[in-house]
């Protein structure tokens, strides 16, 4: 506020608290690999949309074909997975869902596919434990058959997986029922134009007691354990999910306003793409997505996933820098991470104190 010659007032101009989407950086899609890049960029012209979008996405959807696979290493005492959580936000109408339902499909695709291919071998494992089961069940009737062979052929039967069809996505689902999923799958893609399943993992269906549990182990792959007195225990040894999730901007407001999701550390997690709007200057006859690149995308994406199953599991196999990106690395994160954790990410300690390990898992990510 100022006064001018005749002691009028006049007001300055407001200095926004909050920079708007205009004063972010664009993505950096010339470091994405070919493949994913073309696409993006793609998806981005069919849609007029910003590219930033599709390939925060991308980036998400990918990480689930090498999670429980591969693990980036910083130092030998650091090292994440390659998974990623991301949150999308953009207002209604900015075509979030044809965005995400090409990203989307392959994987959907890929879980139909494989499960038609092996529909028989999954059924003759299936009828294989079935009648293990039988016959411990039968063995066990029997007084003439000794507790030791009884133990053996339980043995037998831990020794022995069962194949199940495969699921490759979840979208609207509750802790309870990822659970199960996770038990047959091992690892999961959680991807949607919605954002809804923040609700179930919130309290929805739990009195409002949210149940974050398995958000936050799946980040890791840390091993989970479910007992209770009425059900069979579940123990997931290393679960993983990877997330890609849109969103309206309020609903940000609502994850920094749930205490549970703050202090858990749950919201420190997600990676945040703020796409900018192209709402007004939008053509409607734009070039569809190139065959080619979704093509080209969908081999990468059954590629990717096959190579995965077919491992069946084993210790994940670590990623290293090289001598020169291990000091880069190093540097960096003395000289542009830690001091600010005092000052630029002040007020989102929790995230900057991840900073250094989503950049790991970026790293990981692109080398795979």
């Amino acid at each position: 506020m100022t006064l001018n010659e005749n002691s009028a007032i006049t007001w300055n101009v407001p200095k926004s608290l909050r920079n708007d989407k205009s004063s972010l950086p664009p993505f950096p899609i010339s470091c994405l690999p070919i493949v994913p890049n073309a696409l993006a960029v793609g998806i981005a012209e069919s849609t007029s949309t910003d590219v930033a979008m599709a390939a925060t996405a991308i980036l998400s959807a990918m990480s689930h074909c090498f999670s429980g696979v591969y693990r980036m290493e910083g130092k030998p005492d650091h090292t994440e997975p390659i998974a990623l959580y991301s949150l999308i936000l953009a207002e209604p109408s900015e075509r979030k869902s044809p965005v995400m339902k090409l990203v989307k499909e392959p994987f959907v695709t890929f879980s139909n596919d494989y499960n038609n291919s092996n529909r028989e071998q999954i059924y003759l494992s299936q009828e294989e434990r079935n009648k293990m089961l039988a016959e411990i069940e039968r063995m066990e009737k029997n007084e003439d058959i000794s507790a030791k062979e009884i133990a053996k052929k339980k043995a037998e039967l831990d020794e022995k997986p069962c194949a199940c069809f495969k699921r490759v996505c979840v979208d609207d689902v509750t802790p309870e029922a990822l659970v199960g999923l996770l038990q047959d799958n091992k690892s999961m893609l959680m991807i949607s134009a919605e954002a809804g399943v923040f609700k179930n993992f919130g309290g929805r269906y739990s009195n409002g007691i949210p149940n974050l549990d398995l958000f936050l182990k799946c980040w890791g792959g840390e091993s989970y354990q479910k007992d209770r007195c009425n059900a069979s225990p579940i123990y997931l040894k290393q679960p993983y999910l990877s997330i890609c999730l849109c969103g309206q901007p309020y609903i940000l407001g609502e994850l920094f306003d749930n205490q549970a999701f703050r202090a858990s550390g749950m919201i420190a997690r997600f990676l945040y793409c703020f796409p900018k709007s192209k709402v007004g200057s939008r053509k409607y006859n734009t070039e569809t997505v190139n065959e080619k690149f979704t093509e080209s995308y969908k081999n990468l994406v059954y590629s990717a996933l096959k190579t995965k199953y077919d491992r069946n599991g084993g210790d994940e196999i670590l990623l290293h820098f090289t001598a020169e990106a291990k000091v880069e690395f190093s540097k960096y994160y003395d000289t542009a991470i830690e001091p600010k954790l005092l000052t630029d990410f002040a007020e989102c300690q929790d995230w900057g104190g991840k900073y250094h390990g989503l950049i790991l898992r970026l790293c990981g990510l692109l080398h795979c």
